[in-house]
């Protein structure tokens, strides 16, 4: 078991003061933005939606009221590792897969709205540059997880996969107990690290990754994308290939 995100306050900590790390809050963007390669060469960012004939990743502003989607918005939250603090945590801007293209000419959606069939899709993350650690929040991730998974790839090579029930069973090497998902809950990830993947016996991971699909199993949005900064890479390799040595020996 990883050490949970008790507060709202560690969780701003992380994102905010964590050394050697990089993060895409998304906040350049703007209510129904469609992601077109705002954050490239760092970043590609793209969707596959299972239910439509376009597939799109858009934003949305957590902070509208009144929109096609009450459950993305907040705070407040109705719980989660984001919402115990007295001081909830706005988290703005997130990003989805769309439900419609309504307005889409344009590169704005007029009716943001997430993809609420199940299974939903693919939130797809490619990085120009190999990361030991991928961290994130999820807002509205229904009561009901199966299907949403992470998939992990170096130069598009699987080499580990950690479904999101992990995050909810006790016996499970990701498992955090601040974590409660639901309809309107806002929960942050704590980072997913090479060393975990290992530790949970992908020895492909080792060298880390430069690929996460998130396979989304219903209505949900992501942000705060978490990893290391340029250069810190090398640090985490160490710990990795320690672990790597422990386990042989």
């Amino acid at each position: 078991m990883r050490s949970p995100i008790i507060t709202a306050a560690a969780a701003i900590t992380l994102a905010a003061g964590a050394a050697n790390a990089q993060l895409f809050d998304f906040e350049t963007l703007s209510h129904g933005e469609i992601l077109v390669g705002q954050f490239e060469p760092v970043l590609a960012i793209s969707a596959v939606n299972f239910n439509r004939p376009f597939n799109i990743a858009a934003a949305f502003d957590t902070t509208e009221i009144g929109t096609s989607d009450p459950d993305l918005e907040g705070p407040p939250w109705a719980a989660g590792n984001l919402a115990l603090s007295p001081t909830e945590v706005s988290l703005g801007m997130a990003i989805f897969i769309a439900e419609n293209n309504i307005g889409a000419d344009d590169g704005f959606l007029d009716d943001p709205d997430d993809e609420g069939l199940r299974p939903s899709g693919q939130l797809i993350f490619e990085f120009n540059r190999t990361i030991d650690r991928f961290g994130f929040d999820v807002v509205d991730r229904e009561g009901n997880i199966e299907g949403s998974s992470l998939d992990f790839y170096r130069d598009d090579v699987l080499v580990a996969s950690v479904a999101f029930g992990e995050f909810t069973t006790i016996a499970s090497l990701f498992y955090d107990a601040s974590l409660e998902f639901g309809d309107n809950t806002a929960n942050r990830i704590s980072p997913i690290t090479a060393a975990d993947l290992v530790a949970d016996g992908a020895a492909g991971a080792a060298d880390g990754f430069n690929k996460v699909v998130i396979n989304v199993g219903g209505s949900g949005a992501f942000d705060n994308i978490f990893i290391p900064s340029p250069g810190a890479l090398a640090l985490g390799a160490m710990g990795v290939l320690t672990l790597l040595r422990r386990q042989r020996g």
